[in-house]
């Protein structure tokens, strides 16, 4: 084999390294450039798509203005007895917009009376669309290709292969409707429309326009596709709504740059969902980006052929002392007793000359103890690499299994958070039914029992599946912007229903406060700590506020429970940790409250920090991060609540049946009148029949193609006003807190407390008033965000 010298190698190895650099470089530039151009590219085929579409429904438009314009001869029959003065109008009406090849008037049993040409006069057209939709609005058919099946032309099926666009209006007196004005646009509009976009396109762009109709038919375009059904991905785009672009390959087999866009009227034009497409070829289209694409390879390869003579200069003062230390190696390898010479140049060479000199001495001592460590060390080798191989497969199958396990969890997880909450939820509402019911000491106490029992029973649910997702790491944190006066006042709703039961005060204070993090969770953090706080509070009471402490933004709870030795503050927050002291009539729960609030505070870059003094109470405070607390002006918010409604109308929608009954009878014994459903068609029907209501309580998942959400917003768009509501929702996962989070509605999480509901709807209800009264209250805004 042939040596190579050092001098080549190091010239080499800096012209490989300059060349790489320079590929490299050339590569991140001209992508980025190519990309850039192919964009633009794209985008300008898009734009014109987008113009080509908004040329078509204009045109359309002006077409059916002209018939309406057109419609006021329809009042002539009121003066005549004679139609020929009709006809006679009609045809000076043709003669002026000469791409209508029929215009007829029909009256309303659909006999046609007068004509151009007289044309079919006293034919009945009852039975066609055109007649048909024309005597209840303005009438735009489709266009009506050679070889589609279903043509129906005006007046009938037997018109000549001229027509292509049928068009009919409603005639009305001050009173009524006296006819249909039904007109045929011909071929030559639409050879008129296709010059008009094919034309002024040429001179431009060698690029193709194309437009279909809805079911995908060609309408205009090339000869060979004109007529066919296409199915292709910028088609699929464009059904949606979208305008974009797409490189496709078409049916004849050639790669095209296709811009898009779908009709979407004008003005009070619907129009016919017609889609424009403007397609170009992709190798014309990316021309420029292959010119651009040389002149980098190019540049690239001339600085490479520079780097390349630099680097053979370079090379040849560099080996010159290494070869001589080489030629003194060699020589020593063959036999011949030398001494490594002192060779000039620069430091490194010299500095390796002396350790080489060294290196000869050593190196017949360490040979034999090499050899020796070699053979143990090649053993030793073997026996690891052996059982690093069966350690893997172990970590492999342990990998695999904790995959599956966290899948199975992950399925339990998702249907746990509804299906169990759901009969939970209806058990608490038919036991504060039940607590209307009875009477004397023992059966009133039984049911309190049982509502504690089931308060309980629902924080420990709550907390094992949080616990449950945050190991499973199931939950990311979605962050948005949260009004802290909002959210503080929502948590009070519930918070100061709940120590009234208890004989305690509540009082909250809220800051004008926007921080961007996920609402949810941080919601939950102060839930837990409140409920903590009236869980372990005796006498006294509980205190939420957001207040400004030692430069920082912080939300402190205080109470005036029995504080927490310097041994707890840091015990309080591991999993399953319980107080000495038991609650105060409530159920001392699992111990996961305090650990939870720890664990979301971590995911949002949040601290709790407690102070405490023993017999006296205790202060839990969340340490907002830095730089994440925009302030903002408002109005001050009312603190007022409702605790209680009474003769109002209100709507229930669940898709359980056992939550509409329970609801329906806890609101019926409020003194209001309720009407429950499980189907979002039922209710539905209800409000189209008629039925008036002043508030609704609607499930978000209904188990069906439509939200809770989604209903009451499609029946507020229907209605033309608002509905007063609240969503309570079953599901506790990330996605659909989040979506509740932004729905503008108030919102509850199953099982929910009675009285919340009630405080709740009592709430909206005034707000509502209070807008109608013209008071454009804070609070009103405060609960609309759910």
């Amino acid at each position: 084999m042939r040596r190579v010298s050092l001098k080549v190698l190091i010239a080499a190895a800096i012209s490989v390294v300059s060349l790489l650099l320079t590929i490299a470089v050339s590569y991140v530039i001209g992508h980025d450039a190519v990309s850039r151009l192919e964009q633009e590219i794209g985008q300008s085929l898009a734009l014109l798509a987008d113009e080509m579409q908004d040329k078509l429904d204009r045109a359309m438009f002006e077409r059916l203005q002209s018939l309406d314009n057109m419609a006021a001869l329809g009042r002539i029959l009121q003066k005549t007895d004679s139609p020929d003065s009709l006809r006679t109008s009609l045809e000076r009406f043709q003669s002026a917009y000469s791409d209508y090849s029929w215009i007829g008037f029909a009256d309303p049993n659909g006999k046609i009376l007068s004509a151009t040409g007289g044309e079919y006069e006293g034919h009945n057209v009852k039975n066609q669309l055109w007649f048909r939709r024309g005597l209840k609005d303005a009438y735009v058919g489709d266009v009506k290709l050679p070889n589609a099946a279903t043509t129906q032309r005006i007046p009938h099926e037997g018109r000549g292969a001229s027509d292509f666009i049928d068009l009919a209006v409603p005639v009305s007196d001050d009173k009524k409707i006296i006819g249909v004005l039904g007109a045929t646009l011909s071929a030559d509009w639409a050879e008129e429309v296709r010059d008009t976009l094919l034309g002024s396109m040429k001179d431009a762009i060698p690029a193709d326009v194309i437009v279909l109709n809805e079911e995908r038919q060609v309408l205009f375009g090339p000869d060979d596709i004109t007529g066919k059904t296409l199915d292709l991905p910028s088609i699929r785009a464009a059904r949606p709504g979208h305008a974009g672009f797409a490189v496709e390959r078409w049916p004849d087999n050639r790669a095209y740059v296709t811009g898009f866009s779908k009709s979407d009227g004008y003005r009070s034009y619907t129009g016919l969902n017609w889609i424009v497409l403007v397609r170009e070829n992709q190798r014309q289209a990316f021309a420029p980006v292959r010119s651009l694409q040389r002149t980098i390879a190019i540049s690239g390869t001339i600085f490479a052929l520079l780097a390349a003579a630099l680097a053979w200069v370079l090379a040849s003062k560099l080996s010159q002392p290494l070869l001589q230390l080489a030629d003194v190696a060699e020589r020593l390898r063959r036999g011949q007793k030398l001494e490594f010479p002192q060779v000039s140049g620069y430091q490194e060479a010299r500095v390796l000359s002396q350790s080489l000199r060294s290196l000869v001495k050593e190196l017949d001592a360490q040979r034999s103890s090499l050899a020796a460590a070699n053979q143990s060390l090649e053993s030793q080798v073997r026996e690891r690499t052996q059982r690093l191989a069966e350690q893997n497969i172990g970590l492999e199958r342990a990998k695999a299994a904790a995959e599956s396990a966290t899948e199975a969890k992950s399925r339990f997880l998702a249907a746990a958070s509804h299906d169990l909450r759901q009969p939970l939820h209806a058990l608490t509402l038919f036991a504060r039914a039940l607590s209307r019911r009875v009477s004397g000491n023992e059966a009133t106490t039984l049911v309190a029992q049982m509502e504690e029992g089931l308060r309980g029973l629902k924080g420990m649910f709550d907390a094992l599946l949080n616990v449950s997702r945050l190991d499973a790491k199931l939950i990311e944190p979605t962050k948005t912007p949260v009004s802290m006066s909002e959210l503080i006042e929502r948590i009070s709703v519930g918070s100061r229903v709940e120590a009234e039961q208890n004989g305690l005060k509540f009082l909250s204070r809220g800051r004008d406060w926007v921080i961007e993090t996920d609402a949810a969770l941080l919601e939950t953090i102060i839930r837990n700590l409140v409920s903590n706080a009236l869980k372990f509070t005796k006498h006294g009471g509980v205190i939420l506020a957001a207040r400004c402490r030692d430069g920082q933004r912080v939300i402190d709870v205080y109470d005036t429970g029995p504080g927490l030795s310097d041994d707890r503050r840091e015990q309080i927050f591991e999993e399953f940790s319980r107080a000495a002291h038991r609650a105060y009539g409530a159920n001392d729960g699992l111990g996961l409250g305090l650990s939870i609030a720890r664990r979301y505070a971590e995911l949002l870059d949040m601290r709790i920090a407690v102070t405490s003094r023993p017999g006296y109470g205790s202060r839990f405070s969340i340490v907002l991060p830095k730089n994440a607390v925009e302030h903002v002006q408002r109005p001050p918010a009312l603190t007022a609540l409702e605790p209680s409604i009474s003769g109002m109308r209100i709507l229930i929608l669940d898709d359980d049946p056992l939550i509409v009954a329970a609801l329906t009878k806890d609101l019926e014994d409020r003194g209001n009148v309720a009407f429950g459903y499980q189907r979002n068609t039922d209710a539905e029907a209800a409000l189209d029949n008629g039925l008036v209501i002043d508030a609704a309580v609607l499930d978000f998942d209904l188990r069906g193609a439509e939200t809770g959400l989604e209903f009451i917003r499609r029946m507020a768009k229907k209605t033309g006003e608002e509905i007063p509501s609240i969503l309570l929702s079953g599901g506790t996962d990330s996605a659909t807190l989040a979506i509740l989070a932004k729905a503008g509605l108030p919102w509850l999480t199953k099982p929910a407390d009675p009285e919340l509901i009630a405080a709740t709807l009592g709430a909206i209800l005034k707000a509502q008033t209070n807008s109608k009264n013209g008071f454009d209250s804070e609070f009103g805004a405060e609960m609309n965000v759910g």
